[in-house]
């Protein structure tokens, strides 16, 4: 889709996507330096890094649904440069306190939450915030190039903390992703366009949320993507929880390794993404969904199963991971057609905000169960379950009714990439 010519005038939305975008780069520089500072920096070992992985999604399952209330009552601009000021200081504390010999895994584990807090409530504000600074006519075009920004950040985010890990040791490479908020917050701060804030009166807070809740455990398609999408996450930050340490004890590999394999994996997100929309569109609905799931699920074994020299077992990471990335784009594709069209539009929002809390707060029981679990029964096996899990995560799909819907209804048109991207962003 062309850019359209107003949106290129658009000083507003201009200062907003710049600021994302530098501040995404510095959160996927994050992803990989956060861990490494714990391995590398304070010897932490599988179960140590479960708990972090732990306190990394655990605001999902405590205040996405509250801070989803919050930001329907409040003006979106102020919370999201509150939020970004608060990552941009609590990052920036952990080299901080590596110089003063203070870092511990408890700090490391209480910045970390204090960050996924913030990143919660970043993440609800913006989706709703780019409609009061784009016109209706350029909102695709608009969310297509926030899209842009996470995929090259996804893409090359990884390699760049890798570089700048063994450039600047661990601790010190989140200096990056600390200036990165502090960019985000200053363009942020120079948008002046008034916000409409409804009136709250008379709304009670638990009964939204339990409004929300109650449609997504009801509708039978959304009860499915429910119960797998939340398998599937279980298992893989299970995954997540162990690769790191594994690649660096097991397989030997170092930081700016690692950062190559995640990012060539991650190409597999962006392809997946690029030919998402036109399999649904041309193939029946419900073997698009349940065959990128079989093939998504196929990366974690070839991860678990890699071995042989450095160099073959770094290609066969990869493919795992690239694999994995790409089914998992296309099947999201196909799970947020579904469920936009079983939603009524005046239950949209909080549908979203069920489904991410129900979907991802599994996350939290993942990583403690992979760190545990590895330092348990060992590494390699603890990878092996965690493939294993994420295949058994497709039954609820292929019981369901889903493979059998042949075309959704003409009036819900399937998710296009822009709207697909932003669930990850």
């Amino acid at each position: 889709m062309t850019d359209p010519a107003g949106l290129m005038r658009n000083k507003n939305f201009a200062k907003f996507w710049f600021g994302e975008t530098v501040s995404l780069f510095g959160v996927r520089v994050t992803a990989l330096a956060l861990p490494l500072t714990a391995v590398l920096v304070l010897d932490a070992g599988p179960e140590e890094l479960g708990l972090l992985w732990f306190v990394t999604y655990l605001p999902y399952l405590v205040v996405a649904m509250p801070l989803g209330v919050l930001v329907d009552r409040r003006p979106k601009r102020p919370l999201m440069i509150a939020a970004n000021l608060i990552r941009g200081v609590l990052i920036g504390l952990v080299p901080v306190l590596a110089v003063l010999d203070l870092l511990t895994l408890t700090a490391l584990f209480v910045i970390t939450f204090g960050v996924g807090v913030c990143t919660v409530l970043f993440d609800v504000c913006w989706q709703s915030y780019v409609p009061v600074i784009v016109a209706p006519e350029h909102l695709m075009a608009a969310n297509g190039r926030v899209t842009a920004s996470w995929s090259a950040a996804e893409s090359a985010g990884p390699g760049l903390g890798g570089l700048l890990v063994q450039v600047l040791t661990a601790p010190f490479a989140l200096i990056v992703n600390s200036v990165s908020y502090l960019v985000s917050v200053v363009s942020l701060w120079s948008i002046r366009v008034p916000e409409h804030v409804p009136n709250a009166t008379g709304r009670h807070v638990g009964r939204e949320i339990m409004d929300g809740l109650t449609f997504v455990v009801r509708q039978p398609y959304l009860r499915v993507i429910v119960l797998s999408g939340g398998l599937y996450n279980f298992f893989y930050v299970f995954l997540e929880a162990l690769f790191v340490v594994y690649a660096v004890r097991v397989l030997e590999f170092d930081a700016g390794l690692i950062g190559l394999v995640m990012s060539l994996g991650a190409i597999g997100g962006v392809l997946g993404a690029g030919v998402a929309s036109t399999l649904v569109k041309h193939l029946p609905f419900g073997v698009v969904y349940v065959v990128a799931d079989l093939v998504g699920v196929c990366g974690p074994l070839l991860i678990a199963a890699a071995s042989g020299s450095k160099v073959v077992t770094a290609v066969v990471v990869t493919v795992g991971f690239f694999i994995m990335r790409a089914g998992s784009a296309i099947s999201n594709t196909a799970s947020i057609s579904l469920r936009q069209t079983v939603t009524p539009p005046e239950l949209m929002g909080r549908m979203n905000a069920g489904m991410r809390t129900l979907m991802w707060s599994p996350q939290t029981l993942g990583a403690l169960a992979g760190g545990f679990i590895g330092g348990f029964a060992g590494l390699r096996a603890g990878l092996w379950i965690a493939g294993i899990g994420t295949v058994l995560s497709v039954l609820p799909l292929l019981l369901s009714r889903i493979p059998h819907i042949r075309e959704l209804p003409a009036a819900a048109r399937p998710a296009d990439n822009a709207q697909i991207q932003q669930e990850f962003v």
